[in-house]
């Protein structure tokens, strides 16, 4: 899994701002909900929300919770959020130091694999996801020892999806039994029931990954660009479309590839696709499948392929 460059700010992006949990609006109705999401909810601060996880994953048997966040193309990873309340002390900051989300076995495999992911330190150790080089898998023993550590030994990696979203959640639970064995399949309906809550109360406090752009708005001339990228116009037709220069056009999609974390042309085209927080018009998004294959064609075609 590689990061792009942006990808260190925004891992610190609750802690970096000084924001906790409770000073989110909450954006949906309270219908349906569990009561851990409720009990979570009524929680007056930080800690009191430990305490209701604690107890929570304490009957399972499990000691700690990760909850990741992230936006990625491929396996890109471009904008990530971690939730720190509910792991171990000082290991958010220890992962975050040593960028482990790049080749933890964990985050690969949920992000390949929609069943749950029972592990060990043992398990870790192999490699499972078969995608680490030489260089990594010496930081992958970094890990399995920095685990053992922190007595996160063994447990289940859920991936959770998004609705609406093109960002993708998983949730780790660790104890610091050694072996995977004691994980049942009793266990891990558990760990789902618990993760869905959790992931639930944090889709609705937490902040999005998307208002973690810059503040600056989009500019008219910007929105233009975007949306002739999704539909596929080189650099020159675009600038034929806004009467500007090719020059002109390729400051703005440096400017916008910086905005939105992509690494190139098409990247920055595929992002806009899947994004709507730039269309004011009314214009018809088009399907992000059209979008990346005609910007694709395209850059073939261009001279300003980052």
């Amino acid at each position: 899994m590689r990061t792009s460059k942006n990808i260190q700010h925004s891992l610190l992006m609750l802690d970096r701002s000084q924001r906790c949990l409770p000073e989110f609006v909450e954006r949906s109705s309270n219908a349906g909900r569990s009561a851990i999401v409720d009990a979570l909810s009524a929680a007056t601060g930080p800690e009191q929300r430990r305490l209701v996880i604690a107890a929570t994953i304490g009957t399972i048997g499990f000691d700690s919770v990760c909850y990741w966040r992230f936006a990625r193309t491929g396996d890109l990873m471009t904008r990530a959020l971690y939730v720190r309340e509910f792991s171990a002390p000082e290991w958010p900051d220890l992962y975050i130091r040593e960028r482990y989300i790049e080749i933890d076995p964990r985050i690969a495999f949920a992000c390949q694999c929609e069943w749950p992911f029972i592990w060990d330190l043992g398990t870790l150790a192999q490699n499972p996801t078969g995608t680490q080089t030489n260089i990594d898998l010496v930081r992958l023993h970094s890990l399995v020892d920095d685990c053992d550590r922190a007595a996160l030994r063994s447990g289940v990696t859920l991936a959770l999806s998004n609705p609406r979203s093109s960002f993708q959640s998983v949730i780790s639970f660790s104890a610091a039994n050694a072996s995977r064995h004691w994980i049942t399949d009793r266990v891990v309906g558990q760990a789902y029931a618990v993760g869905l809550a959790l992931h639930e109360f944090v889709l609705t406090h937490a902040p999005s990954l998307e208002e973690n752009v810059p503040a600056k708005p989009i500019t008219q001339t910007q929105r233009r660009i975007l949306g002739a990228l999704t539909q596929g116009l080189s650099d020159k037709e675009i600038a034929d479309l806004l009467g500007t220069s090719a020059y002109n056009v390729d400051y703005h999609l440096r400017q916008l590839k910086r905005r939105y974390g992509a690494q190139n042309r098409v990247h920055l085209a595929y992002l806009a696709g899947c994004r709507d927080d730039w269309r004011r018009d009314g214009s018809p998004q088009r399907t992000v499948v059209r979008a990346a294959a005609a910007a694709a064609s395209n850059a073939a075609q261009t001279s300003t392929v980052a």
